[in-house]
């Protein structure tokens, strides 16, 4: 289970969370409300194996994490018959008691009806945590089941009693605390092919820089690359908000290749895809942002990607070339970025970048042949450029004269620091270029408060 809400995320516990488990299960403080104060002395080895047994259908542990740091973990335990167990703690002392556990819970509680299919939720807790009670009852609507006087001892030898309680799927519909717009992402399934691949072609419909009108070719590059040995499906994500599809992002392995003939591999991401009415939502960001963990344990060095300048380096990319990396004809420029995945990932590797022909081999007849398994779609006719020329001084038109004959979309493989190091362009003129993309649809140039990625996050 993979949930996202604004800064919030739970996730799957990997491998590598092991060793902040380990700090926090020895930890006394952290483990006395649930009966041991001396901490459970465990090893990240044993941690590790426990965890690798993990399943959707049996057991599985989340840590929590608030701005991407974490701190907590949550758990459900298959209990049969459609039940589920479930327990949480909070870890971070100073994230305690600001309301992160209800929205937490309600969180996971709705994911575990809407998406797991179990039809009744069981939690216990101490007898003596009287906050706990009151958010398991008049925040979330579990009904006190029974109290359980003195059923268990803690490391200390104490007895202690619990309450049992317990909440219904019916219970949980009627209430008034269901969480909206959060995010559940998961792996694509096979009978979800048709529907992501229809995500693609409605988030991708105006994606082309000439001014032919035309189909865009992404829907079928999503159906070509499934096929390719270079597909990970372990790192094919979609994303749900209220029980809808809304996005996914598909990776492929890549290399690079230097002087001397050796190889490095790495990935690639795309296409990544939101749905029109989502974007601007952070959909995109949440999916890279968990993908990229994901990439990471599993074992990949970097991410290297062609796309917007100005957007990807809000989260984290750089331009190839700061790695002495090119593209596989020797080029550099800004659209071309990568991401090292930990410290030291690219140092001492340079040379040339390669991807799954697959991207691009892709026609114009075997792309409107593809797209009449759709639903008819009036094609796009994309916006002149010239709606932008036209307003810039002469010196800027100038300087912008490789874009002649192109739509307005040719902007976005520009960013504005390369805009504004051409001759004739002034601070007016990016000011000019920023209003009219923003005018049509566009987001463009370095992020402000007054604007954010539109197409495809």
């Amino acid at each position: 289970m993979n949930l996202i809400q604004g800064n919030l995320t739970i996730r799957n516990a990997r491998l590598s969370d092991a060793e902040q488990l380990c700090v926090w299960w020895n930890d006394g403080k952290i483990m006395a409300h649930a009966g041991f104060p001396n901490g459970l002395n465990e090893h990240p080895e044993k941690i590790r194996e426990s965890l690798a047994k993990d399943s959707d259908e049996t057991h599985r542990r989340h840590v929590i994490e608030n701005n991407g740091t974490p701190i907590g973990e949550m758990n459900y335990r298959n209990k049969g018959e459609g039940v589920a167990e479930i327990g949480i703690k909070i870890c971070d002392f100073t994230q305690q008691e600001k309301g992160l556990g209800t929205n937490l819970f309600a969180m996971f509680i709705d994911a575990l009806f809407s998406y797991y299919r179990y039809n009744r939720i069981i939690l216990d807790t101490n007898v003596k945590n009287i906050r706990a009670q009151h958010v398991y009852e008049k925040k979330l609507g579990f009904t006190h089941v029974r109290m359980r006087e003195n059923s268990w001892t803690d490391q200390l030898g104490e007895p202690q009693s619990a309450i049992d309680y317990e909440l219904t799927k019916a219970d949980w519909q009627t209430g008034c605390n269901k969480p909206q717009n959060y995010l559940h992402l998961r792996q694509e399934r096979p009978d979800e092919y048709f529907a992501v691949e229809s995500i693609t072609r409605e988030a991708h419909w105006y994606g082309n820089w000439e001014m032919t009108p035309q189909i865009s070719d992404t829907h079928l590059l999503v159906h070509r690359l499934r096929e390719c040995p270079s597909f990970v499906p372990e790192l094919h994500y979609i994303a749900e908000m209220n029980g809808n599809l809304v996005g996914h992002i598909m990776y492929c392995t890549s290399k690079i290749v230097d002087e001397a003939g050796k190889t490095y591999e790495t990935l690639t991401f795309g296409p990544l895809s939101i749905l029109p009415d989502y974007q601007n939502q952070g959909i995109g960001k949440a999916l890279m942002g968990y993908t990229f963990g994901e990439a990471k344990s599993l074992g990949y060095r970097a991410i290297l990607i062609f796309g917007h300048p100005d957007y990807y380096p809000r989260t984290g990319f750089q331009p190839a070339s700061e790695f002495g990396i090119t593209d596989s004809d020797g080029n550099s420029y800004d659209p071309f970025m990568a991401l090292p995945l930990y410290d030291g990932a690219l140092d001492g590797i340079s040379g040339k970048y390669y991807i799954d022909p697959a991207y691009e081999n892709l026609t114009q007849d075997d792309v409107d042949s593809f797209d009449k398994k759709f639903p008819p779609k009036e094609i796009h006719t994309p916006i002149s450029i010239n709606v932008l020329l036209d307003r810039l001084a002469p010196s800027a038109q100038k300087a912008l004269e490789w874009a002649k004959g192109k739509s307005l979309m040719i902007m976005q493989t520009k960013s504005e620091r390369e805009i504004s190091s051409m001759d004739g362009v002034d601070s007016e003129t990016i000011d000019i270029i920023r209003t009219v993309m923003g005018a049509h649809g566009f987001n463009w140039g370095k992020p402000s408060n007054k604007t954010s990625h539109t197409n495809g996050g």
